[in-house]
């Protein structure tokens, strides 16, 4: 058996979900144009290394606990269909669907929080989603997490507690794969035997390459993304996922 791990932002999706949500709020009038400004300089936090995820998570949970979260749930619906699905390249979907049909075992990790992830996983069909918890009390969210957050260097450990609530563990697959864009998710590329850079930042990339391990872009925005060579962008040949994958994985095992 084989498990296929997926980072969800800059790697499935070809942008930032949490940026993305904000950004459609804001269009639709349902949130106040200042939080654009936050976000944007979270986001630079992030990018340096220096965000508090915890502080993160419940600034953008702050934002929805002001309403039912049926409310909430319809906006999702839409900002899924309406600016998610057409983030998602070709061979994110190929690259799923090719595990799956292997009959690996696979999981979405992701720090953005289980609200907005569950909507943009179903995109994916079946899967589990690892993601923090946002609590729910009566019918709102409550603003806060409950639990881990699988983020960084901790989306190991939320791997590892996800399987052993299974009665599974890492040691049990004969290959992992772990698909991801930032430098910050080394920790869960490395429990990896078959780690894939995807729509990698340089930091990781020079990491990538130095180990020699798969690159591949998977942009699918713009449109034209996907009409350039190959598909979705251009593919560092040396390791194409879905070649290694085929190569790495034989029926059965």
């Amino acid at each position: 058996m084989h498990l296929a791990l997926f980072d969800l932002d800059h790697t499935l999706l070809d942008g930032d979900s949490n940026s993305l949500w904000l950004a459609y709020l804001v269009a639709a009038g349902q949130l106040p144009a200042d939080v654009l400004q936050r976000q944007a300089a979270e986001y630079a936090r992030y990018e340096a290394g220096s965000l508090d995820i915890g502080a993160y998570l419940a600034f953008h949970l702050s934002l929805l606990s002001t309403r039912p979260l049926a409310e909430w749930r319809g906006w999702r619906d839409r900002f899924v269909a309406e600016a998610v699905a057409p983030r998602i390249s070709r061979t994110a979907f190929a690259s799923v669907d090719a595990h799956r049909q292997r009959g690996d075992r696979l999981a979405i990790v992701t720090a953005t929080h289980d609200f907005l992830a569950a909507g943009i996983a179903e995109l994916f069909g079946p899967l589990a989603l690892i993601a923090p918890r946002a609590e729910i009390v009566g019918d709102r969210l409550s603003g806060r997490i409950v639990g881990e957050i699988s983020f960084g260097p901790r989306k190991p450990a939320a791997v590892e507690a996800w399987l052993a609530g299974q009665g599974l563990s890492l040691a049990g697959f004969a290959q992992v794969h772990a698909y991801s864009d930032s430098h910050n998710d080394l920790p869960l590329l490395e429990l990896a035997t078959l780690p894939c850079a995807v729509n990698a930042d340089p930091a990781l990339t020079a990491h990538a390459h130095r180990l020699g391990w798969p690159v591949q872009q998977w942009r699918a925005w713009p449109p034209s993304a996907q009409d350039d060579a190959g598909g979705d962008g251009e593919h560092d040949r040396a390791g194409d996922p879905l070649d290694a994958a085929q190569m790495a994985v034989e029926p059965g095992q």
